[in-house]
């Protein structure tokens, strides 16, 4: 080959090598910056932590119902005050409030402050906040900034809170936080006014932008532990995956493709946290650990003052809520007002169950309301309902000052309504079929939340009649 010919075939080489390595670069360059360290806008922190938390479900603070019961967002905060490093996420996977109601409405107006006070980073939707409807997420998100949900849509297919926000690090290194909320849910769980995308095409929608703008990515995940798992096999690109809808909470982190999954539950009792640290040579490394929010540990007093704000506005307003459904009466109508069975007090048997009834006056169950007062709990629907007799029956516990007669837990609260029962053993006669008093199910109230030592041989032995 003469010389210029084999000049212009090397040259060719040299120009075609040049080539595939530029590619090779761009390449590199494009894989998520954990895969590429050093080539993010700035490196990562050594070492920074996700501090996590789910499924609060309006849990404020304990209700004080048995001892050493865990929890209370003023714990929390005074946990973070004590272990938070210099560079942290601490975001909530779903599931903050308990429902739609009136009073849970106002609940969750009060954590999301405390959250703000705490400084949380992100909050994600969860099938709860679901039940607020289009309308009561756009009322809140007016108060608090940072809900996350890429997948939950108006009716115009517009997100209603951010896809996704990005925070930056003590040094600017950007972590990118995205929501999803299952979307295998019954129709009557979505509020008026909303529509669910699918997870992973929500997360297919944002994700381009999202690693244009973080160097870290963290999916808030309000579904199950295979979708979860399912979302790391799906998107390389996610580091950490915080999850909720579980039954148990993780210790430690769960490895799926380059994925880093933990997740948690349990009304607030327990905050997670995950350790993560980049060596200069190497993978992510993760270490995590839950910590229960145990009686004896400290309370912040700001969120402290704040949760007694909120019982004062539960005084201040009166809700008297109404169940669904009791016994189908839950709204007695005026035709049937002098015919049907009603809740009438404990004094009522006193006469005929002589006994039973010095046995009730002399247990705890007489003084369950006093236990709540000593708590401040009072004016909380979700308390009233185990220390009152038929709270949020028509017929029921209102408030003091109107139902007095029917506050702790007597006679009615364990056997049902006793008017019919009275007025049949006095010999008058009722209208309808004869009356079977209830037998008891004291789990209603003695269940693991509220209860946890509850024992149902050692606890009768205390409260032990029969008939008279």
């Amino acid at each position: 080959m003469p010389a210029e010919g084999k000049k212009k075939s090397r040259a060719a080489i040299a120009t075609a090598s040049l080539a595939v390595l530029v590619l090779l670069l761009l390449a590199f360059i494009m894989l998520p910056s954990r895969w590429a360290p050093g080539l993010a806008a700035v490196p990562p922190p050594e070492t920074f932590s996700i501090f996590y938390t789910c499924d609060t479900e309006g849990h404020m603070e304990p209700c004080g119902c048995a001892s050493g019961m865990a929890g209370g967002i003023s714990r929390r905060q005074a946990y973070m005050v004590q272990n938070t490093p210099r560079d942290f996420l601490l975001v909530e996977a779903g599931d903050v409030t308990a429902g739609p109601r009136e009073w849970e409405v106002l609940e969750l107006q009060y954590i999301l402050k405390g959250y703000e006070m705490m400084g949380y980073h992100a909050v994600n939707i969860g099938h709860r906040e679901l039940s607020l409807g289009l309308e009561g997420l756009r009322r809140i998100r007016q108060d608090y900034g940072r809900f996350v949900s890429a997948n939950v849509l108006d009716g115009n297919g517009s997100p209603v809170v951010e896809p996704y926000l990005v925070v930056p690090l003590s040094n600017g290194y950007r972590c990118g936080i995205i929501g999803v909320v299952d979307d295998r849910v019954e129709p009557d769980q979505v509020g008026a006014g909303l529509r669910l995308l699918a997870p992973a095409e929500a997360i297919a929608r944002y994700l381009p932008e999202l690693r244009q703008k973080a160097d870290f990515l963290v999916l808030l995940a309000f579904t199950d532990e295979p979708q979860m798992q399912a979302l790391a096999a799906q998107f390389f690109e996610i580091n950490v995956i915080v999850g909720g809808k579980v039954r148990q909470a993780t210790t430690d982190p769960i490895l799926e493709n380059r994925s880093a999954i933990v997740f948690n539950t349990d009304k607030g009792k327990n905050i997670g946290r995950l350790d993560i640290r980049h060596p200069k040579n190497g993978p992510w490394q993760y270490a995590g650990s839950m910590t229960v929010l145990e009686e004896s540990m400290e309370k912040d007093a700001r969120i402290t003052a704040l949760v007694e704000e909120y019982k004062e506005q539960l005084k201040a307003r009166d809700f008297r809520p109404v169940k669904d459904d009791e016994e189908g009466l839950s709204s007695i109508l005026a035709a049937r007002s002098k015919t049907a069975d009603r809740y009438v007090g404990p004094e009522s048997c006193r006469e005929c169950h002589k006994v039973g009834f010095q046995i009730w006056l002399t247990s705890k169950h007489a003084r369950a309301f006093e236990s709540l007062e000593q708590q401040g709990h009072q004016y909380n629907p979700r308390c009233l309902k185990c220390h009152t007799v038929g709270y949020m029956a028509s017929d029921g516990y209102v408030n003091q000052e109107l139902t007095g007669h029917l506050k702790n837990v007597s006679c009615e609260a364990c056997h049902g309504r006793g008017d019919h029962h009275n007025k049949l053993m006095a010999g008058q006669s009722i209208t309808g079929k004869s009356v079977v008093m209830k037998a008891p199910w004291c789990l209603d109230c003695h269940d693991y939340e509220n209860s946890p030592h509850f024992d149902a041989n050692r606890y009768w032995e205390k409260i032990t009649h029969g008939k008279e």
